[in-house]
């Protein structure tokens, strides 16, 4: 139903229209077309910025937002890190976007996030810290991880706000998706980057 070469049947022109990839598919234009890119972290960004505002620090806590983390590699880059220093315990959340194909594509998204931090929790297991690490999945079609609500309860995000975050989310996803295809398809931004990479229409 795209009118994406990939999409095509009759094995031509299945090329990226970009120029960046073989075969031109509805994952590829919405997650990984290097043209692309900008948008992409806008939506990623998006989501982030959601979850960083519904999350209340206690004065004892320092949150640090795609920072490095102090004493590890400058490579580790987590999108949210809250330290409390009174409970001394240490929640590592990366927000991630996989196109749903299916569960699975959401497991293997998690996995992939878990086996990037071990040398945080150890960082941190060292200095006496319980550490949490895991991952926010929202799908770049709009599609909600259950999972996510063990994430919302580990951070006591506000529950009747947490209704509400999700559908902004939600929407969020689905209303970037939709811009980045229309870019991918017209080479034009649907935004205006004067703004702050608000969204148009």
């Amino acid at each position: 139903m795209c009118p994406l070469n990939g999409s095509r049947f009759d094995n031509i022109k299945r090329k990226c229209r970009r120029y960046c990839h073989a075969t031109e598919t509805l994952p590829h234009g919405l997650c990984h077309c290097k043209p692309n890119f900008v948008s992409i972290t806008k939506r990623h960004n998006a989501i982030q910025d959601r979850l960083v505002r519904a999350f209340n620090a206690s004065t004892s806590t320092t949150v640090r937002i795609n920072q490095a983390v102090p004493g590890l590699d400058g490579s580790f880059r987590p999108d949210f890190v809250a330290v409390n220093e009174t409970c001394k315990t240490v929640a590592t959340i990366d927000v991630t976007m996989p196109f749903e194909n299916r569960y699975a594509a959401y497991q293997a998204a998690r996995q992939e996030k878990q086996k990037k931090y071990p040398p945080l929790a150890k960082h941190y297991n060292r200095e006496g810290y319980s550490v949490f690490i895991d991952a926010f999945i929202v799908g770049a079609l709009g599609g909600w991880d259950p999972a996510n609500e063990r994430i919302i309860n580990h951070l006591k995000l506000g529950q009747n706000y947490c209704r509400l975050i999700k559908e902004l989310m939600v929407s969020d996803a689905i209303r970037w998706s939709r811009d980045i295809f229309i870019e991918h398809l017209s080479e034009v931004r649907q935004y205006q980057e004067d703004t702050g990479g608000t969204l148009s229409g």
